[in-house]
């Protein structure tokens, strides 16, 4: 079938296609006609997705997402939102209500009515990149509408608020709850840490760890200065005691009684020994240089005896001395160690109760925040426009409606049309023939009617066949 088959059937069947379009306009028409009119009533609401929070001033990131406002128009289709509308409007006694859904009288059956009448009606878009909602509700009433378009708008800034104060006022609830055991833990600490210092007398002012070391320092050097000099007592007495009579006597020339001695002695020597040499040993000089000399060595040997029992005893003061500084020692360590213990127990409980002040703080200040959070009466939505009354209904649509169903008329009509044509197939002009039998077409006889003069006219215009000649 090429274009001109199709051109020649539909013009054969053009009452097919006329009519077809004739009753699909009528029934548009009588849809119109019966369908009832509704009316859209809009409001635009502002959001602000910014996410500052009001009491602290701070940023809040969830709220700046892309996803916001699409979480605040599932929000305004919330039951939540939809029940307070009822509520706000007392909508199971508004006549048009009423009449529109024909409500039973059933508390129950009647709330789920008015809830699918207003999940039917209304409409939520957000506007591409932009902070403003559009709330739509498209009704038979006009004044029904704007009212319900409002009401959502109001209804939806409440629930907005309830959903921020409501957890903010649990928080406060639960941080209350959480200050008492808190404050409880607070006050055992810090009595633990006053009982800890007045039973061990520890000053918070004083550091007696400080000066009880630095007495342990000095208590060690003393220490080590009377074991030093114990020591060198000990090995003079030693070094006397097992000494030869010279080596004793030349260790014991460091005291000044013993040089003095000493010198005499050597003088009363050399004066024996002159006296020696002039008389004999029975000479009274010579007995009394000899008796002299005895009696300087009697004195000589009497000093070095003393010393030797000097230095006995400074041994034996500087052994009981060194046994005395190594018990105040001792006891000076096992005061400092008890004090360290002291300092770290007291560190450890003070370390206690300053944590437990800051747990109490902070859960204070956030029950503080929580607290002004819950008491918030401001929301971050306002009402852009408000909803009028809509004057011109939204549907049916007239105009559109008709030039819909013209197109759909003609195009079904010329699906009749070649339906029909495909069972009823005739011989529409001499191509067919020519295409059936493969004989050319001499010549034809045409009808002397308009749809003849205008088919033949077509005919020619394409150069199909030529009229024969006479």
């Amino acid at each position: 079938m090429n274009l001109t088959t199709l051109i020649g059937i539909l013009l054969a069947r053009k009452w097919v296609i006329v009519i077809t379009c004739a009753l699909a306009l009528a029934g548009a028409l009588l849809l119109t006609l019966l369908t009832p009119k509704s009316f859209t009533a809009t409001t635009d609401l502002l959001v602000d997705s910014r996410g500052v929070d009001p009491i602290s001033g701070q940023a809040q990131p969830g709220r700046i997402t892309t996803g916001y406002l699409a979480t605040q128009a599932d929000v305004i289709r919330s039951r939540n939102v939809a029940t307070k509308v009822i509520a706000d409007l007392a909508l199971e006694k508004n006549p048009a209500i009423i009449k529109a859904i024909k409500l039973s009288g059933d508390a129950a059956g009647d709330q789920r009515r008015i809830l699918a009448f207003l999940a039917q009606g209304l409409g939520v878009t957000p506007k591409r990149d932009s902070s403003v909602l559009t709330i739509s509700f498209q009704a038979q009433n006009p004044e029904l509408a704007a009212d319900i378009a409002n009401a959502f708008a109001q209804a939806y800034m409440i629930t907005n608020l309830e959903l921020r104060i409501e957890p903010a006022k649990q928080t406060s609830q639960w941080y209350n709850q959480q200050l008492t055991g808190l404050r409880d833990e607070l006050i055992e600490k810090q009595n633990a840490l006053s009982s800890y210092q007045e039973e061990h007398n520890i000053l918070a002012s004083s550091d007696r760890l400080d000066l009880e070391s630095a007495k342990l320092a000095d208590l060690s050097s003393m220490l080590i200065a009377v074991q030093s000099e114990r020591l060198n007592s000990q090995s003079r007495s030693d070094q006397i005691a097992n000494a030869k009579t010279g080596d004793f006597k030349s260790r014991a020339m460091d005291n000044p009684q013993v040089q003095s001695l000493a010198a005499d002695l050597a003088q009363a020597q050399a004066r024996l020994g002159e006296v020696a040499r002039q008389v004999g040993e029975n000479h009274p000089q010579y007995r009394q240089a000899l008796s002299e000399v005895d009696t300087l060595k009697k004195q000589m040997n009497l000093m070095i005896d003393v010393i030797t029992g000097s230095l006995q005893s400074s041994v034996e003061l500087a052994i009981a001395r060194e046994e005395q500084l190594k018990a105040e020692l001792a006891n000076q360590k096992e005061l400092v160690l008890q004090l360290s213990r002291n300092r770290n127990q007291l560190a450890l409980l003070k370390q206690e109760a300053d944590n437990a002040q800051a747990a109490y703080d902070a859960a204070l200040a956030r029950s503080a925040q929580s607290r002004l959070e819950s008491q918030i009466a401001t929301t971050d939505v306002a009402v852009l426009n408000s909803a009028l009354t809509p004057s011109r209904p939204t549907s049916p649509k007239p105009a559109m409606t008709l030039v819909l169903a013209c197109v759909a008329g003609l195009l079904l009509g010329t699906a009749i049309a070649l339906g029909w044509e495909w069972l009823d197939q005739r011989i529409r002009h001499p191509y067919d023939l020519e295409q059936e039998l493969g004989l050319a077409v001499l010549a034809y006889i045409p009808h002397e009617g308009s749809s003849a003069r205008a088919t033949t006219g077509i005919f020619k215009k394409a150069g199909i066949f030529k009229e024969a000649t006479s």
